[in-house]
């Protein structure tokens, strides 16, 4: 990956390809106004991780377009508050009473120590309330990559994942510096396109949505029902049988719902949707630009 994906519609936003030592890892679409990422695109690893990473790191390019790097915080003090003009920095999150909760999960990135460090950058950070970040949210990060792991480990798998935050109206940490998002969203798509034979029917997908609050739930969704107007561009292209380019992610509706199913069972606040309100809100505060994945990784 060496360009930022397309966007039409994101009012006050700056596409970020997430570079580290001039390495590229996932891409992010981030609001320089309320100065949180609106969502952060990335595949999974199932690599074995080492020890967690705490230290952060802000975007330059922000700023400057000419340096591409993230920088660690500690180096970048002498030039904070021309950081700070577009992005959140530490100071912000300081007795906030927020966690920094990640929308690319370090989780999710095990393949090398620089893959864990390139999530820490605070354009992939949205405040999060702590039981929420460290409770059910964090439950249901581990609960996907372990059914990722358990459902999209078959030959010819892609796994893609775009997580997300809808902005509050009215909520903000840092004196009115940082949008306090509402919820966390994220939708998932085992592309079974690079498949051969019966694993072709081993695809999945999925929608998840949680409030950023106390004592939250997480709905999940069909990926037709959490996004029905824009499903079909949020996921990589892929061939069909007959060589044509289709922009969708392929995936079996069956084995979706019964890991949907699968996923609901593990927990009383994991709870299965039909009808997805998302897909309105997703529409009015996002113009209706809810469609980066498949141009980053078609």
């Amino acid at each position: 990956m060496n360009t930022a994906p397309l966007s039409q519609g994101l009012v006050g936003s700056t596409q970020i390809c997430q570079r580290l030592e001039n390495q590229y890892y996932y891409a992010t679409e981030y609001d320089t106004k309320n100065r949180i990422p609106y969502y952060s695109l990335y595949t999974l690893s199932f690599d074995k991780c080492g020890s967690r990473y705490d230290g952060w790191f802000v975007e330059p390019q922000l700023a400057d377009k000419n340096d591409p790097s993230m920088v660690h915080i500690s180096r970048a003090n002498n030039n904070i508050a021309t950081f700070g003009s577009k992005q959140a920095v530490n100071v912000d999150y300081t007795r906030s009473g927020y966690d920094r909760g990640h929308l690319n999960p370090q989780l999710y990135h095990c393949e090398t120590e620089d893959s864990r460090k390139a999530t820490n950058s605070l354009t992939n950070i949205a405040p999060q309330v702590p039981t929420f970040n460290q409770g059910i949210w964090n439950k249901f990060e581990t609960t996907l990559y372990d059914i990722s792991k358990k459902y999209c480990n078959f030959v010819g798998a892609r796994r893609y994942y775009i997580t997300g935050v809808l902005p509050s109206n009215n909520r903000f940490i840092s004196i009115g510096r940082v949008n306090v998002p509402d919820h966390y969203w994220t939708a998932v798509c085992c592309d079974s396109s690079g498949a051969n034979g019966a694993l072709r029917n081993e695809g999945w997908s999925a929608g998840f949505v949680g409030g950023n609050v106390n004592n939250s739930s997480i709905f999940i969704y069909s990926i037709q029902n959490f996004l029905p107007t824009t499903s079909t561009t949020l996921f990589a292209d892929y061939k069909d049988q007959n060589g044509n380019t289709v922009k969708n992610c392929l995936f079996n509706p069956t084995k979706a719902d019964n890991i949907i199913n699968e996923i609901a069972s593990t927990d009383d606040r994991f709870i299965k949707e039909k009808t997805s309100l998302f897909s309105r809100v997703c529409k009015h505060i996002y113009n209706g630009a809810c469609d980066l994945y498949n141009r980053l990784f078609g």
